[in-house]
């Protein structure tokens, strides 16, 4: 039942999640030398941490991979399911903020990624904060509404 776990953690890229790891440990230690986090860089740590878990999704063998079994929707859910703990996991070590902004860009670049692209999926959480920060709003105004219409979307989308 667990057979496809070693797979998946080799195929999977970890390299987005890598990097953002190491600008948010480098962010943090200079926070804890300047005394706070800073509250406007919590929105870009945020997206940053997003964008690199939907970024773990980058599937390079799915044109090879048509032909087996298992389905892009299963290889796809199987990738979250190491990538979202990973992401989570590294958001509460470094910035340890509320989770549901967190969720809210998750989820809305997942989806987008499900019906555009990864690297449409990728810059969607980014250009929403970048956006709110251009026209001066708060980027995660109502994040349970977000989180919920994305989750629509995701599950509409889940066979692409």
């Amino acid at each position: 039942m667990t057979a496809w776990v070693l797979p998946t953690v080799r195929a999977t890229s970890w390299t987005p999640l890598a990097g953002v790891a190491v600008c948010l440990a480098v962010a943090s230690a200079l926070a804890a030398h300047g005394g706070a986090w800073p509250g406007t860089l919590t929105g870009v740590a945020t997206a940053a941490v997003a964008a690199a878990v939907v970024a773990g999704l980058r599937d390079p063998a799915a044109a090879l991979l048509a032909a087996v079994p298992t389905s892009h929707a299963v290889r796809r859910a199987r990738r979250l399911a190491l990538l979202l703990p990973a992401g989570f996991g590294l958001w509460l070590a470094a910035v340890g903020g509320p989770l549901l902004g967190l969720l809210a860009l998750t989820t809305s670049g997942l989806a987008v990624a499900v019906w555009a692209g990864v690297p449409l999926g990728v810059a969607a959480p980014v250009l929403w904060v970048i956006t709110a920060r251009a026209v001066d709003i708060d980027w995660d105004p109502r994040p349970e509404l977000v989180t919920v219409a994305a989750g629509a979307a995701l599950w509409m989308g889940r066979n692409r």
